[in-house]
């Protein structure tokens, strides 16, 4: 019975199972869970390469590429959970400019954050000797 479940999924189950097992909330796999779970997951696959397939540039070449599946990931909310796994590709050239961009950006931003502090003192000091002012001005006129 064991080999006929097996015959109707195509990925292996000992992976399914060991990937499973992986998550420190599971003890036992039941066999049908572990049925299910592979059939499932070759469904979803299937759904995700026809999806990139039909969507990028696979139908004029006859193939699906990364490039096709990443696509997919960043545009369509069906799969925009799997954007951070399967991100497109850039030179690196390209990341360390994006890179140097984001610090500068961090760098001009504690710099404001800064500025806006030394504002807010400056403001509060001010408060602060006008009030000692108005506070001499009283026991003058007392």
């Amino acid at each position: 019975m064991a080999a006929q479940e097996s015959r109707l999924v195509s990925l292996p189950l000992s992976r399914i199972r060991l990937i499973m097992k992986s998550s420190p909330d599971v003890s036992n796999i039941n066999q049908d869970a572990l049925m299910v779970t592979a059939k499932a997951t070759e469904l979803f696959v299937q759904f995700l390469a026809s999806h990139s397939y039909k969507h990028g540039t696979g139908k004029l070449t006859n193939t699906l590429t990364y490039t096709d599946l990443s696509s997919a990931a960043e545009e369509s909310d069906t799969f925009q959970f799997l954007s951070d796994i399967l991100p497109k590709k850039i030179l690196a050239s390209e990341y360390l400019e994006m890179l140097k961009a984001e610090q500068e950006r961090d760098t001009d931003e504690e710099d404001s954050e800064e500025e806006e502090e030394e504002e807010d003192d400056d403001e509060e000091e001010e408060e602060d000797d006008d009030e000692e002012e108005e506070a001499g001005e009283e026991q003058e006129d007392d």
